[in-house]
């Protein structure tokens, strides 16, 4: 009796346990000239790697429902999957679009897809009063659901009610840029009133199988800023998109809706601005998002952002020559790079010139380029430094407020940033020419 509740409770356990959500893809491709197929989903990207035969595989994990791209070079075909998917894709190189065939339960819902396109609306529309260009949307709409009715879609899980969200929420998303619309075709103000809010909100209904579909998550976070009668009007990008996630987290009545709209509000700031002064946004994500799919993504572009940790690859640059000709530092691909970020008005900066050329010089004709990067307030004491010819090594002039800096978070000059030849962060606070430890260092580099 006792091993039986033993078995029992095993049982349960593992029947509680949430399944893994996961969407496996199998590619087979004939004749493949390029070595690659890239799945485009929700802004991300997603390559495919294809063997000498033409075959590989990916998994998609944390996706309820996702509607993706394959792209084949410049070719591309739609594609819609679910969690539990096992599916395979074969075409035939040559001939991308007519040989791309999808095998899985959703061939109907990628059929459709691929054959039917909604109707984009006349910008022009957007002179008409409010309750006729509303009409106009739901029109067409109705219109593009008839057509989805249309189709036998029969076994192909959710997809009917993802499409009409996607239809629905396709159209509705004119009407939150309406007031700025209808002002540049009618020429005439508008006014958001009560009924405008009234409108928007009849639309913003919280739906967690909707979620996964970009057009509703852009109308829903759109939304919440305009629902925010105390955020509305905040327009400094930070402010706004904390004001918010906070008008989310207050209002969402669903866990899995209130997670993931947190997160595609907070995680697409993160990979636009950084994470500089984000402590109360990362508070409010962190407070509220426990899916541990979600929570890693953020983290992950978090940490894209972390330039100092070695092997990052280092953000580019584009700078001048005493000529004026712009340089940037992909040019430097195949050798390793020494920067030296300085100014002609830092002391300790020009201090380590002399250094700086005895350790080039040391260093001549090995696979190493020294690089000065100047970040002086005034170019033309930059020029006249170069002229004089006492700086060695290749100098450009980078300017102040450069992404460059930022991405590093250089606050103190001078800074020495040592990259590899696939320009790839070696050491991001470089010891200076100065130090004994530096030569030796670079010795101590594979192929130099």
């Amino acid at each position: 009796m006792k091993r039986y509740l033993i078995i029992l409770a095993l049982f349960l356990i593992a029947a509680c346990k949430p399944a893994t959500k996961e969407i496996e893809i199998e590619i087979d491709a004939k004749n493949p000239s390029e070595k690659m197929v890239m799945l485009v989903y929700h802004k991300t990207l997603a390559p495919v790697n294809l063997d000498d035969s033409g075959y590989g595989k990916l998994t998609i994990s944390g996706m309820d429902a996702v509607y993706a791209k394959v792209f084949y070079g410049m070719a591309s075909k739609n594609i819609y999957l679910e969690n539990g998917d096992k599916v395979k894709i074969t075409f035939d190189a040559d001939d991308f679009a007519g040989t791309f065939k999808f095998e899985g339960d959703k061939a109907p819902a990628v059929e459709y897809l691929n054959s039917v396109a909604l109707a984009e609306f006349p910008q022009e529309k957007f002179a008409l009063p409010l309750d006729e260009f509303q009409s106009m949307l739901s029109g067409m709409e109705g219109n593009a659901i008839k057509i989805l009715d249309a189709h036998d879609l029969r076994g192909t899980g959710k997809f009917r009610k993802m499409e009409k969200g996607r239809i629905k929420y396709s159209y509705a998303c004119p009407l939150l840029v309406y007031p700025v619309g209808h002002e540049l075709v009618a020429q005439e103000h508008f006014e958001a009133d009560d009924a405008y809010y009234e409108l928007i909100r009849s639309y913003a209904v919280e739906d967690k199988d909707l979620v996964d579909i970009d057009q509703y998550r852009e109308f829903m976070a759109e939304a919440a800023h305009q629902l925010d009668a105390d955020g509305r009007d905040i327009k400094k990008m930070y402010p706004k998109t904390v004001a918010c996630l906070r008008y989310i987290a207050d209002n969402s009545k669903n866990q899995k809706f209130r997670e993931n709209m947190i997160h595609h509000v907070a995680a697409p700031y993160i990979e636009i601005y950084g994470t500089d002064d984000i402590q109360e946004l990362s508070s409010i994500y962190m407070t509220y998002v426990k899916d541990t799919v979600l929570v890693s993504d953020f983290r992950q572009k978090c940490e894209n952002w972390d330039f100092s940790k070695p092997g990052k690859k280092a953000p580019e640059f584009t700078a001048v020559d005493i000529n004026g000709k712009k340089h940037h530092l992909r040019e430097f691909r195949g050798k390793y790079v020494y920067i030296d970020i300085w100014a002609t008005w830092c002391a300790p900066c020009k201090a380590e010139l002399p250094y700086l050329k005895e350790l080039e010089e040391k260093f001549r004709d090995r696979n190493i380029v020294f690089l000065g990067l100047s970040v002086d307030r005034d170019k033309e004491k930059w020029e006249e430094k170069v002229k004089g010819g006492e700086l060695c090594g290749v100098q450009l002039y980078l300017g102040q407020e450069s992404d460059f800096q930022k991405k590093f978070k250089i606050s103190g000059i001078p800074r020495f940033i040592l990259l590899d030849m696939d320009g790839r962060v070696v050491n991001a606070d470089m010891t200076r020419p100065s130090a004994d430890v530096t030569a030796a260092s670079l010795e101590k580099l594979e192929n130099i």
